[in-house]
Order: C-alpha cells, then sequence, then structure tokens
C-alpha cells in the first residue's frame, strides 16, 4: 500500500556547515577521496555547540557526510545527465554521481584529521564553501566494504586525468603571496591546485576548444588556467 507525505514530513535542519577550500561549484573535485590536499572542517549550528555531539568520532579514520547541496540546478523534467567522463552521453541521474539529484542531497566519503570538542577537521572533501551538512555517519569497513562489487559503467571508460603543471609566473605568483602571508600551506594549496585541474573540470561542450583559458577559485585566489597540447597549465594566481 503507497502511502502519501505532505512536505513537511520531510524538513530537515543541519547540523552545521562545511567550511572548505572551495568557493565554486566549477573545479570542485567530483569525488572527496580525489582531493587529498583538500581541508575543511564543520561549523556548527548553535544548539549543538558544546554538548558533545561529536564524542566518540574521534577514534574513527573517516566519516560519510551527508549534505544538502543548496547549488544544485536539478530540473524535475530532466531525469538524465551528462557525465564528463562519458562525453556528453547520458545516464539517468540515479546512475550516476552527478551533485544535480531530486533531493539534493550528497553523500562524501571524507578522511578525519582530528576531532576534539566541537572542532571537527576534515581531508579529502568535495563540498563548497557553505554546503549544509545534514548528517554525520562513521565510516565502517565490516559494513561499507563489500567484498563483491561492480564499478557499473565507470569501469568502462577512461578516466580523464590529464597533466597539471604551474607556469613560472604561477609558480612566483604563489610563493610572493605566501612571502607577503597572504596565503597559508602554499605546498598543499598548490597540490590541490594540481589535483583539481588534473580531474579536468571542463564541461563537455568545452573539451574541444583548445587553449582556451579559465579559472576556478580557491582558498581566497583567483587560479587562471588553460588546455593547449593535451595538458593543463596553471598561468596566473591572484588574491580574489
Amino acid at each position: 500500500m503507497e502511502e502519501s507525505f505532505s512536505p513537511e514530513g520531510f524538513q530537515v535542519k543541519p547540523i552545521g556547515w562545511i567550511r572548505s577550500d572551495f568557493q565554486q561549484k566549477f573545479g570542485t573535485p567530483r569525488q572527496a577521496t580525489l582531493a587529498a590536499n583538500s581541508r575543511a572542517h564543520v561549523e556548527l549550528a548553535p544548539e549543538y555547540k558544546g554538548r558533545g555531539i561529536f564524542q566518540g568520532l574521534e577514534s574513527f579514520s573517516h566519516v560519510w557526510v551527508v549534505s544538502y547541496m543548496h547549488l544544485s540546478q536539478f530540473k524535475k523534467k530532466t531525469v538524465k545527465v551528462r557525465p564528463p567522463r562519458l562525453g556528453g552521453a547520458k545516464v539517468g541521474v540515479m546512475g550516476s554521481r552527478s551533485p544535480d539529484r531530486p533531493n539534493n542531497i550528497g553523500l562524501s566519503l571524507s578522511r578525519i584529521v582530528s576531532c576534539e570538542g566541537d572542532d571537527l577537521r576534515l581531508a579529502e572533501i568535495d563540498l563548497v564553501d557553505g554546503t549544509p551538512i545534514l548528517d554525520l555517519k562513521p565510516y565502517l569497513s565490516q559494513a561499507d566494504r563489500p567484498e563483491v562489487f561492480s564499478d557499473g559503467w565507470t569501469a568502462k571508460v577512461p578516466p580523464r586525468d590529464r597533466v597539471c603543471e604551474f607556469s613560472e609566473k604561477a609558480a612566483q605568483d604563489l610563493e610572493e603571496l605566501a612571502s607577503q602571508r597572504k596565503v597559508q600551506e602554499p605546498t598543499r594549496l598548490r597540490a590541490l591546485i594540481e589535483e583539481m585541474i588534473r580531474l579536468d573540470p571542463r564541461a563537455p561542450a568545452y573539451l574541444d576548444r583548445k587553449d582556451a583559458q579559465f579559472a576556478v577559485w580557491v582558498a581566497g585566489l583567483n587560479v587562471r588556467f588553460r588546455f593547449h597540447d593535451e595538458r593543463f597549465t596553471v598561468t596566473d594566481v591572484e588574491p580574489i
């Protein structure tokens, strides 16, 4: 017997918000574990502060982050999406990891860097700064890691990993910003930028545009890059 529910029955409130390096959708890694150098922390909602909501989480290595993807542009009439790795081919949204979903729910597996009191620090994150967090669940290998599995259509298509390098100017830009203390952890930040761009953030419509210029915002920086001769080159790095 089918039951109907009013929207009120599904109302949720965030337990907090993610504070991450990523300041826009473009360039944000498509999977959390592909961004080893990303860092973030959870800013708890006031009603949960000082109440021990994270107690016990510090003993785990990873955590499932359930989020509300507030920047999602899902349209109810469109139930198929074009995953970047398929080069324009479509699959049903439920057969993909697209962030544009009917209920805007995201699921990320992130590594716990530290957890003390209300301070939860994470690595391997794929969420834009300010994303509402709905829940956190510890990763359990005996429950979450199946012995037999299939990667579906993703096993049949090549990854879009590319070479990414810094131009001499871009490297100098980052060094100068670090010397002026406008950038923290420059080595990690450079590695993160390379991770982001190496994954090829371009939309399928731009794949054939040779030498096109692009830009991503990350950790307060405007990072410009171009694709030429089958590789990405970071050309400029400046504060936003």
